[in-house]
């Protein structure tokens, strides 16, 4: 799950922009590289009726800016009160597809707080 915004304005500048948000977005920044241009956020955690969604985000500011969304799906495995201490009770599985409602609940805020600063600092969305 790739999502692709237009900039006009130093590589930099962008990147600090980015970060600001998505600190204001109360994500926590895990490795931040301005020499490469990239910053990762640390696992958030998104539930879904039962089931629970860990993600990380990779922004990666090139020719464009490239937010991706990286996740695991933590689903509850039942068994028998036999199998109690001998598996994890927890199957954790990658997910390459995230359903629409939960890509909403990442993008989006993000998308606002990008049209927000659209007219400030000329960034275009794609």
């Amino acid at each position: 799950m790739i999502r692709y915004y237009d900039y006009d304005i130093p590589k930099q500048v962008v990147l600090n922009e980015i970060r600001s948000i998505l600190l204001s977005l109360d994500y926590e920044i895990d490795i931040y590289a301005p020499e490469t241009y990239a910053l990762t956020t640390k696992n958030n955690r998104i539930r879904k009726t039962i089931r629970k969604y860990d993600y990380v985000l990779y922004v990666k500011v090139s020719d464009r800016i490239e937010v991706q969304v990286s996740a695991k799906r933590s689903i509850f495995r039942r068994g028998s009160e036999a199998n109690l201490g001998k598996y994890d009770q927890i199957i954790e599985q990658t997910e390459d597809r995230l359903p629409s409602s939960l890509q909403k609940k990442i993008y989006y805020p993000l998308g606002r707080e990008l049209k927000k600063i659209k007219e400030k600092n000329k960034i275009s969305f794609y």
